[in-house]
């Protein structure tokens, strides 16, 4: 709608893990050199924990692009599924596309273990990348995942004894005290990384970066608007998002050659509105 205004190729503030559009801060950028490192290093794992929007799965977009330069290494990545432990290894069954049936759990372990000891399996060092994962709850999708970090890749000429699996789980900070209360679960995670919230000066780059990114002139915004999404965003990715995207339509639709610091006022009571409220301030329901 409002590309052309704007002068841009495409939308700069969509909430999707596109490389293109990365910011990664110091502390991404060491998250995620972390996270490289346990799959270089072939460990058995580690978790990535922060707010919702904060770019954890950003994080691990970067991520499946580093491990595809890792020889004899494959990425696998999957939201928690439903089902409990069942429905976690149906999806790890799927992902690792053996082609055959599915009964229950024991007969995934089963196969996962035939396929790891056989060599012309063409079985391959798997990074296991879950996110959500602070949605775990049952004790045997834990167990179910203790039981994949027991399996080790042996006896191959072109590989070292070795973990089968490098487990990376991200998650809300609940996915902490998850952690926390599962001992064997922690003992296998050898690096817990927490991702904060961006700063102001971080905030004001990462919007001038998608801007560029973009297509567009990175001084679009003026530096008082930025000074306003910061404090309202809580320096959360996708909140900056939510309030910029919603900052370049009204400025659009006001035919403005900058985003003031009126507008993105108007964009963050926009975004803040509660749901169910339409612009006219009656509920959806009853509006006419």
């Amino acid at each position: 709608m409002y590309l052309a205004h704007w002068n841009l190729r495409e939308e700069p503030f969509q909430n999707v893990t596109d490389s293109r559009f990365a910011y990664l801060s110091d502390q991404h950028q060491e998250g995620l050199a972390r996270l490289i490192y346990l799959a270089k290093g072939r460990k058995l794992g580690g978790a990535l924990i922060g707010p919702y929007g904060v770019g954890k799965s950003m994080v691990l977009e970067m991520l499946a692009q580093n491990v595809a330069a890792i020889p004899n290494t494959r990425f696998v990545r999957f939201d928690v599924p439903p089902g409990g432990a069942v429905g976690l290894a149906r999806q790890v069954f799927w992902s690792l596309e053996t082609g055959r049936s599915f009964e229950d759990v024991a007969s995934v372990l089963e196969t996962v273990r035939g396929l790891i000891a056989n060599p012309k399996s063409g079985f391959q060092h798997t990074v296991l990348a879950i996110d959500e994962a602070q949605l775990i709850r049952e004790s045997d999708s834990l167990d179910f995942l203790h039981l994949l970090t027991n399996f080790r890749i042996t006896g191959r000429t072109d590989q070292p004894d070795s973990p089968a699996f490098t487990l990376i789980l991200a998650g809300h900070e609940q996915l902490a005290a998850l952690i926390a209360r599962e001992a064997a679960l922690r003992q296998r995670l050898s690096m817990i990384w927490h991702l904060e919230p961006l700063n102001e000066r971080q905030t004001i780059e990462y919007v001038e970066l998608r801007m560029r990114a973009a297509g567009g002139d990175i001084w679009v915004f003026e530096e008082d608007a930025l000074a306003e999404v910061a404090v309202a965003s809580g320096g959360i990715p996708r909140m900056i998002n939510n309030m910029c995207d919603v900052a370049l339509m009204m400025g659009f639709a006001m035919k403005a050659t900058k985003i003031s610091r009126a507008i993105v006022m108007q964009a963050i009571e926009e975004v803040r509105q509660p749901i169910g409220i339409t612009s006219a301030g009656a509920p959806e329901g009853d509006a006419k």
